[in-house]
């Protein structure tokens, strides 16, 4: 806290121009880095956003590759169901040599014709010892022996499928082709007697895995890899040759997958991760998935420029800034120092000083007021002695005027005295309550009544009015004890006591009675003035009712109807001295008139 403290005394000690350069300058910086770095975020987004797009209409485009690839397979297992050298091959209870060459020309045809099939097995089921059919681009090839290939799971995948295609991955040390070291795409499938239907031999169909992979997945991008993955998260070919036949949780970017989770599911997690851009698509044909992946941190770094730029341009901003704020200050400040001293002088006694600022400016218009005021003080000092008699005849009047009262006051009392002397009692209770009325009134200049001092003053008041209408009326005056002290504005409840005596009862041919309450009801303070006086008509009552919600004061008219100005100025008066109070006006034509005032108090 202490050190705080230093720090704001010190700043407050600063010269203009280096308060300006610390209010400035690191606004500005803020401002820079913040649009840099808001550009760089903005950038990294859009980039994100349409490498996403670019993948996935790549791998979009690489599985519909892919399962024409499949097609293809599909399409040549098709063809040796149809060709009738097969179909006698592996009908045969004896191996032909004209078969086989036959199966042998047809095969070779095709696999050149699709350039994408490199190897063909075709079992007998008709007699299980026989040597297999297998050829590849190559040439005649050995495969091996059906006995072992009923132990695989392609041989139990291809029965289970009753005829339809299945797909896997055999690897090299699978020995499914033998002296083949690649890994290999494979389509299994039986193939049935065209006349009979029934399951006359199995073919197992062979595309390089790895040269699929270059066709297809192949990126000149380092950053970027494409695999395809089975069902059961192998690897069934990729960009990246060593990857296949490996399962998905080895790959790098699922090493931390739970391996517990589905193949979709934990490539839906991937792509949430903040450090790659995954996009991957499920093939409708073979239940395999195309995933392409790309490095963010590789893609969003050749945005670099950006900072280096932004940073460069900050430190330009930077520089520039302190020199214009420097010089822009120094231009501020130069005519307030001049004011400056301008003032020290003056403040020797020296009344001659002037300040001269070009310009209409803040400054300028400083320097006129400064010019003015000095004249001003000047001509102040000069008529000091005039103003020094002047003041001492006003406080010579204010204290005569502060005398008068008293002298009114000391003369009725005298007035008084002497009517009781002569035994005029009532004479001396008029001058008696006239004298206690002004002073009530005059309340030593104060704004303020409690309020026994206001049922004193109407008290007074209403026996003067008494005395004047010759007992026309009677008065009553309630006050509760516990309310004796309550400030009240002064004059509160006599201009309404006042209404009631010239408007009520006055215009009332009979005698009348006003009376006066002030009591408690629950957390009100509750004021009433009430007469049986001539009332108002209900018209008038209306009107007078919406004119004190508007403000507006009644003139009285000829009517009859009692004037508003004495109600809207104890209303105006009672809303500025107090929160939460209600007038209210009551009365029926012919009975009287009820005032209400309602003053919301806290506490017992």
């Amino acid at each position: 806290m202490v050190h705080k403290f230093r720090l704001v005394s010190r700043y407050r000690h600063l010269p203009l121009q280096f308060k300006l350069l610390l209010w400035f300058v690191p606004l500005l910086l803020v401002t820079i880095f913040a649009m840099g770095w808001n550009s760089y975020r903005i950038s990294s987004q859009q980039v994100v956003e349409k490498m996403r797009q670019s993948q996935d209409h790549l791998t979009k485009k690489t599985t519909e590759q892919i399962d024409e690839m499949v097609k293809g397979m599909v399409s040549f297992s098709n063809t040796m169901f149809l060709d009738e050298g097969v179909q006698r091959l592996l009908n045969a209870s004896t191996e032909a040599q004209h078969d086989r060459n036959s199966v042998f020309k047809t095969v070779t045809n095709l696999m050149i014709a699709s350039n994408s099939i490199q190897s063909l097995i075709l079992y007998t089921l008709q007699d299980q010892a026989a040597e297999p059919f297998a050829t590849n681009q190559a040439g005649l090839t050995t495969a091996m022996k059906f006995s072992d290939f009923v132990h695989t799971s392609y041989y139990a995948e291809a029965v289970a499928a009753a005829g339809s295609p299945t797909f896997g991955l055999t690897r090299p040390s699978d020995g499914i082709f033998v002296g083949d070291h690649y890994h290999k795409i494979v389509l299994s499938r039986i193939i049935k007697n065209v006349y009979t239907l029934q399951p006359a031999g199995l073919a197992v169909i062979g595309v390089d895995a790895g040269k699929i992979g270059s066709q297809y997945l192949d990126n000149s991008k380092d950053d970027v890899d494409m695999f395809v993955i089975d069902r059961q998260g192998m690897v069934i070919t990729a960009s990246n040759r060593g990857w296949i036949g490996k399962k998905d949780i080895e790959l790098p970017y699922f090493v931390d997958s739970n391996s517990a989770l589905t193949v979709k599911e934990r490539l839906d997690q991937a792509v949430g991760h903040d450090q790659w851009i995954v996009s991957h698509l499920q093939s409708e044909m073979t239940g395999w998935y195309v995933v392409v992946v790309h490095s963010k941190r590789q893609l969003v770094k050749e945005l670099g420029q950006i900072s280096q730029v932004t940073f460069t341009i900050a430190c330009l901003c930077l520089i520039m800034s302190l020199l214009v704020t420097w010089f822009a200050a120094a231009a501020i400040t130069k005519p307030l120092k001049k004011l400056s001293r301008s003032m020290r002088r003056l403040q020797t006694g020296d009344f001659s000083q002037r300040v001269f600022f070009e310009g209409n400016d803040e400054i300028g218009l400083l320097g006129h007021g400064y010019n003015l005021m000095v004249q001003r003080i000047k001509s102040l000092i000069n008529d000091v002695y005039a103003s020094t008699l002047k003041q001492r005849e006003a406080e010579l009047k204010t204290l005569q005027a502060q005398i008068r009262p008293h002298f009114l006051y000391n003369t009725l009392n005298t007035i008084c005295w002497e009517a009781e002397k002569k035994g005029d009692k009532e004479i001396a209770d008029m001058v008696y309550s006239l004298s206690q009325v002004f002073r009530l009134s005059l309340n030593d200049g104060r704004d303020t009544f409690t309020l026994e001092q206001e049922m004193e003053l109407v008290t007074n008041y209403l026996f003067l009015q008494k005395n004047r209408f010759r007992d026309r009326f009677q008065f009553e005056i309630f006050l509760d004890d516990s309310l004796k002290d309550f400030i009240v504005p002064k004059l509160l409840l006599q201009p309404l006591a006042e209404n009631a005596v010239i408007h009520g009862i006055e215009p009332l041919s009979g005698s009348g009675l006003i009376a006066i309450r002030a009591y408690r009801n629950d957390r009100m303070i509750v004021l009433e003035v009430q007469d049986n006086g001539v009332g108002i008509s209900p018209e008038g009552l209306k009107e007078l009712r919406q004119r004190l919600e508007l403000r507006k004061p009644l003139a009285e008219p000829e009517t009859g109807i009692r004037t508003g100005f004495a109600l809207a100025n104890v209303q105006e008066r009672l809303e500025l001295f107090f929160t939460g109070t209600q007038l209210g006006i009551e009365s029926i034509e012919g009975m009287g008139t009820r005032i209400i005032i309602q003053i919301a108090v806290e506490g017992p």
